[in-house]
């Protein structure tokens, strides 16, 4: 059976009837270019060993204007040989000059390992003479490439630093940990560091992202102290504003590559709304099995680890035979089974595995036929990188979203063609996020003093930071240099840049290790009595020790539920940013102060959603401040609410609601990133009023990326009600799953009336 079959027998069957559209992508033959100046005749002849004879248009066009000098960011998509284009520039330079040295990094270990691949297939048949003689005198003749990471061994780092490779590949941790702040012994590769490859750019966004566009700046502020000036090369997903965020996360200008000649096969595009009959993940199930059963080789993303685990188990269920040849694959597995998990996919032992995010990247896992989406991914442009895990060798593909009740999705169901036609999001960081640049700081004063005509960090512009750092005892300042510099020599280890917060150990009660949690999860996911999956086994939670971050569990086998966090937040405002007047309403940027705590956990049915119980929990209020967007709304916008009947606290709680559900259809988020809540009366602005938060200390860009483009969210927000059929509130519209009021009340028509009158259109 082909792919063509595979969709026929799909929808003959009786429970996919529900198929509302169905794209059909033409393939692409491939287009192909020339380099400006011939490339060098080592690595012409090496590509030609791995059957590369000629370069699409998109590497040709990459290669010249690395050469040129560029900081150049390559976007276009999966397995279009985004790798060539900095790896050949690379080797010609090590091989032109063997001082030459330059460094790649990876957001995951599993990327560094695929590119240490890629990069030892295409120059095992070069020789470098000049850089093995000049080794051997120092006794170590290093690879042209290798991995310094957390798995590397104490030895062989000692021997990467006394003779650094021609490629050093790493992650921003490491580079943030390792490398920067001992760069004294790093001395002849900080000497000579010529370019910096950042592959995956588009994941650099968010809390991670901010981080790294200071880890990045600590960078170019060390390469400068030993005389140096990196050229930065990026290679990235779809997204809307590939230069924008190249720049923000180096603080460089870049050149941008786009437009791709790499070939693709035919592309079958399935949009199934089983949402309002049947469970979308009993229908991905299906699919699954039937796709594994036939031949193909086939991935199903899921939104949720305790989604992916679930699947995991059902498949097991319907088709016992296929559990040798199928896995779950998520965060939170130790990085020994996933990396088992990716080499049985590679090799093709595996023929099925169900996974989050954590397989989007571009970790080389073979070629795919079949990727099943469990509902939107959130963003137009996870989608686009999801579905090109399949059809990588160029043959047909297939990919089926199996819609869930969320708005989004339903919001694409009832408009496929806003889809195909939409932009990817805009990734967004904070490279001000005071709570992030201020532990960035600390690393750069210990990395070299911060003194006047810093590269990086202006110490006047930088002061009130450094002043409290000194108010804290971290830092000293000498008047007569105008010199910042630390009181302790390492504090890099106290500063996660993955996460705002501690990471939390997942056991087994009376045994090992299961997995682990960031504390921003913990206190919702992991409370005493949730319920926890782990490779498709039950677990419920008896302990959460936070004194010690560890989460304690027994198994618990066939639960008939799962359980969801009961919260409460409230809000105070710090500062105003920026204003903007709608009729009926003020909307102000700024920060704010918010309060949060879990009050208890409902248990619901996993097949009918049914509430089972509401159960209490006594547990520690989160405040952190963060950057937000607020309305305070005039009572004139609620004449009519009021007129008609509806409930203005509905109202109001359903704009928030549908404004957080809309806003990742701008910027590259998910609505957990987002914070919401709505007052009939607010005792601080003394009126109705809206509030709609980052979900992380500081700020991440996500409500100033709402603030810049509010006409077209708020047009969206609309859309999403207005569109969807249900009377007052559904899960298509404006009923939230995470919400910890159990999404009541909730009164869409009032929203839209509110939102109507906001945009100047009164109905």
């Amino acid at each position: 059976m082909d792919i063509n079959g595979l969709i026929n027998e799909f929808k003959k069957r009786k429970d996919l009837r529900e198929v509302v559209h169905h794209e059909v992508m033409p393939p692409h033959p491939a287009s192909y270019g020339e380099t400006s100046r011939p490339l060098n005749p080592a690595v012409a002849a090496a590509l030609a060993a791995n059957g590369i004879t000629r370069l699409f248009t998109h590497q040709a066009q990459g290669i010249d204007l690395i050469r040129a000098g560029c900081n150049t960011v390559v976007m276009t998509p999966a397995a279009s040989g985004k790798s060539l284009i900095y790896n050949i520039p690379v080797v010609e330079s090590v091989l032109d000059d063997p001082a030459s040295r330059a460094i790649y990094l990876f957001p995951l270990k599993g990327l560094e390992q695929d590119q240490l691949k890629a990069l030892r297939n295409l120059t095992d048949s070069i020789t470098f003479p000049h850089e093995e003689a000049k080794a051997r005198k120092r006794g170590y003749v290093p690879g042209l490439c290798e991995i310094y990471d957390g798995d590397t061994t104490d030895y062989k780092r000692t021997r990467i630093r006394s003779a650094p490779p021609g490629i050093l590949l790493t992650n921003p941790d490491m580079l943030h940990l390792a490398i920067l702040p001992f760069h004294q012994k790093w001395e002849e590769f900080f000497k000579n560091l010529k370019y910096v490859v950042i592959d995956e750019v588009h994941t650099y966004r968010g809390v991670f992202g901010s981080h790294v566009a200071q880890v990045l700046r600590r960078l170019r502020r060390i390469a400068a102290l030993y005389g140096s000036s990196p050229q930065f090369i990026a290679s990235s997903a779809t997204i809307a504003n590939p230069v924008e965020l190249s720049e923000m996360l180096t603080g460089v200008e870049f050149e941008l590559v786009t437009r791709s000649g790499a070939p693709t096969g035919r592309r079958n595009f399935i949009f199934i709304n089983p949402a309002l009959s049947a469970s979308p993940y009993a229908i991905a199930t299906k699919l699954f099995v039937e796709a594994v059963k036939n031949g193909f080789k086939t991935i199903a993303f899921t939104k949720a680890r305790k989604v992916t685990e679930l699947i995991h188990a059902w498949v097991r269920q319907a088709a016992p035979e296929l559990e040798p040849v199928i896995s779950s694959y998520r965060a939170g597995f130790l990085p020994a089974e996933r990396r088992a998990i990716e080499a049985r996919l590679f090799s093709e032992e595996l023929s099925g595995v169900i996974s989050t995010s954590a397989l989007e990247l571009g970790v080389d896992i073979g070629g795919l036929d079949v990727c099943i989406l469990v509902g939107y991914p959130g963003t137009v442009a996870s989608t686009w990188q999801r579905a090109g895990r399949a059809g990588r060798s160029g043959a047909d593909s297939l990919i089926v979203m199996a819609a869930q009740a969320d708005a989004l999705d339903q919001y694409f169901m009832r408009n496929p063609e806003d889809f195909f036609k939409r932009r990817s999001e805009a990734a967004v960081i904070d490279t001000e996020n005071p709570v992030i640049l201020k532990p960035h700081l600390l690393c750069a004063a210990a990395e070299a003093v911060i003194k006047p005509n810093d590269l990086v960090y202006d110490p006047i512009s930088r002061a009130p930071i450094l002043r409290e750092l000194e108010t804290e005892g971290k830092v000293r300042y000498w008047a007569k240099g105008g010199v910042w510099y630390p009181r302790k020599k390492y504090p890099h280890r106290e500063v996660s840049i993955r996460e705002a917060g501690h990471t939390y150990m997942i056991v087994q009660e009376g045994g090992g290790l299961l997995g682990e949690s960031s504390s921003s999860r913990v206190l919702h996911e992991l409370h005493p009595g949730a319920v926890y999956l782990h490779k498709g086994m039950q677990y419920r939670v008896t302990t959460l020790d936070m004194d010690n971050r560890k989460v304690v569990c027994r198994p618990a086998a066939d639960l008939d539920y799962y359980t969801r966090p009961m919260t409460e937040e409230t809000s105070e405002v710090i500062s105003v940013t920026a204003s903007n007047s709608l009729p009926g309403a003020l909307i102000n940027l700024g920060m704010v102060r918010i309060t949060e705590r879990v009050t208890g956990f409902r248990r619901r049915h996993i097949s009918t959603n049914e509430n089972l119980g509401e159960y209490e929990l006594n547990l520690p209020e989160q405040v952190f401040t963060t950057m937000g967007i607020w309305t305070k709304v005039d009572e004139d916008a609620l004449v009519n609410v009021k007129e008609n009947g509806w409930s203005v606290a509905g109202s109001l709680h359903a704009v928030e609601h549908a404004a957080i559900a809309a806003l990742p259809l701008f910027a590259m988020c998910d609505r957990m990133d987002l914070g919401g809540v709505s007052y009939v009366f607010n005792p601080e602005l003394e009126s109705p009023a809206i509030f709609i938060y980052d979900g992380h200390e500081g700020g991440v860009g996500l409500a100033r990326r709402g603030f810049e483009c509010m006409e077209e969210w708020l047009t969206a927000t609309r859309s999403l009600m207005e569109d969807c059929p249900c009377e007052v509130s559904c899960p298509s519209c404006t009923q939230d799953p995470k919400c910890g009021n159990n999404n009541e009340p909730l009164d869409k028509r009032g929203a839209i009336e509110i939102i109507r009158q906001w945009l100047g259109r009164r109905s």
